[in-house]
């Protein structure tokens, strides 16, 4: 039986249960980001070492992990990393970042989006990509951008119209950033794919 991939809430109630230690939006970041460095990892396997806390315990430098893991739970994580990975490959670039729906406030979606872009790092760090100079510019322009985007906040005093087309503007490049540098990787480190040019007038906090 195909298992659906499971939406952003219900990824974020999985991960509460274990823990808390990374939330739906980061969890994804840091899949994408593993899918796209280390082409012979799988979905269980994926599932397994994020629910047993193999990935929180190396990103603090630990040697603990492997706790008990749900089946039911560890097949949902599953089928989003499938889901995920048929998206990145997608030739109608119709892969998504998995972040709250548009109905949630604009505070808590640029605080998931923050998130997403810090695990995402995290993910390259764990396939063994800690810097970019052996990237084009424009991709290590991307990282660099990474890097400020993950600290991205609005503040609800904010023009919420000015905030809304920010949030999306930034959305969109980091989303083709992603398809960016997965290319790069796919091509040895090649030139890519053109840049998705950095967002303009957009205003990092």
């Amino acid at each position: 039986m195909t298992v659906v991939p499971p939406a952003y809430d219900e990824v974020a109630a999985l991960l509460s249960a274990y823990g808390d230690a990374f939330g739906a939006a980061e969890c994804h970041g840091m899949l994408c980001a593993m899918a796209s460095c280390q082409p012979g990892l799988d979905g269980d396997s994926w599932a397994r070492r994020m629910l047993g806390g193999e990935v929180e315990a190396v990103l603090e430098g630990e040697m603990s992990g492997g706790a008990e893991v749900d089946s039911a739970d560890r097949e949902a994580l599953s089928a989003l990393y499938d889901d995920t990975v048929r998206q990145l490959a997608d030739p109608e670039l119709g892969f998504q970042l998995l972040l709250p729906d548009d109905e949630v406030s604009l505070q808590q979606r640029t605080a998931a989006l923050a998130s997403w872009c810090q695990g995402y790092l995290y993910g390259l760090s764990l396939g063994g990509i800690k810097d970019f100079q052996g990237f084009s510019e424009p991709v290590q322009e991307f990282a660099r951008d990474l890097a400020e985007i993950a600290r991205l906040s609005h503040d609800e005093e904010d023009d919420a119209a000015a905030g809304e087309s920010a949030f999306l503007e930034v959305s969109e490049y980091v989303r083709m950033g992603v398809l960016m540098l997965r290319d790069e990787l796919l091509n040895e480190g090649g030139e890519g794919p053109e840049s998705p040019g950095a967002p303009e007038d957009v205003v990092l906090h």
